[in-house]
């Protein structure tokens, strides 16, 4: 698998470009983390097992129409993890999203300062094509490519260890602004360890001594938190720790 270190905003779309010209002229999604350590695993998958997945969204599904003004219908399953994932529940999707820029912010927003941080890179295309469908195209959720896995997700139908990139439609302006997308996951393997990966996935690594840099960059650049996560409280917390900002003491 390819792998390369990152210094700047520049660097990263170099290395992007460098990276991902032997894929040929198709789509690339991206996806930050934190930890270079951390797979590329879903969290349902990290801390549950099927019955305990099962039991999350069966409860999630039967309360969730007293607290929100419009939930799908009970047979709409891609519409119901698109939901279960938008509010944080744990769900077998994994996000990613076509701007690099904004993977990029996630990896710094969330990266412990004695961590390395790392954007992985993938070639949704190429990753169905390895799939049991077998073909070189990216999946829709609410396909019928995708049914298998969310019936065993969602209403313990038989486990399918499958995983698909796939598209959604978008449940708020949110995932527009981030240009979200998705990866199905079937098994708890982490995706970065399948053994095809390096025919879909490239991974960089951010630098120590650049993530200031980097972050001063974004800044720069416009990719903030409250341009990726538009609601108050986010402005509320950009505009109180931006250092541009900091407020002047009364002189007493």
């Amino acid at each position: 698998m390819i792998q390369l270190e990152i210094t700047s905003v520049a660097s990263l779309i170099e290395a992007s470009r460098s990276a991902l010209q032997g894929f040929g002229k198709t789509v690339h999604w991206f996806r930050g983390q934190g930890s270079a350590a951390w797979g590329l695993v879903p969290t349902v998958h990290r801390d549950y097992d099927q019955a305990g997945e099962h039991n999350l969204a069966a409860h999630f599904r039967l309360s969730a129409s007293t607290r929100h003004p419009k939930t799908p219908d009970l047979s709409d399953l891609s519409a119901w993890i698109s939901l279960m994932q938008h509010f944080g529940l744990p769900t077998r999707l994994l996000d990613w999203t076509a701007s690099p820029l904004a993977a990029l912010f996630f990896a710094l927003d969330s990266a412990p300062h004695t961590e390395t941080a790392v954007v992985w890179a993938l070639v949704p295309s190429r990753l169905n094509a390895l799939s049991a469908f077998k073909a070189e195209e990216t999946f829709v959720l609410s396909g019928s490519e995708a049914r298998p896995l969310l019936l065993a997700g969602l209403e313990r139908g038989p486990v399918v260890e499958d995983v698909l990139a796939v598209v959604a439609q978008d449940v708020d302006l949110r995932m527009t602004l981030q240009q979200g997308a998705f990866t199905l996951h079937g098994t708890n393997a982490a995706l970065n360890e399948h053994p095809d990966a390096s025919g879909f996935l490239a991974m960089f690594t951010i630098s120590q001594s650049a993530r200031k840099r980097i972050s001063e960059e974004l800044w720069f650049l416009g990719v903030r938190r409250a341009s990726l996560f538009p609601d108050l409280a986010n402005l509320a917390f950009e505009l109180t720790t931006d250092q541009r900002r900091t407020p002047r003491k009364s002189v007493v």
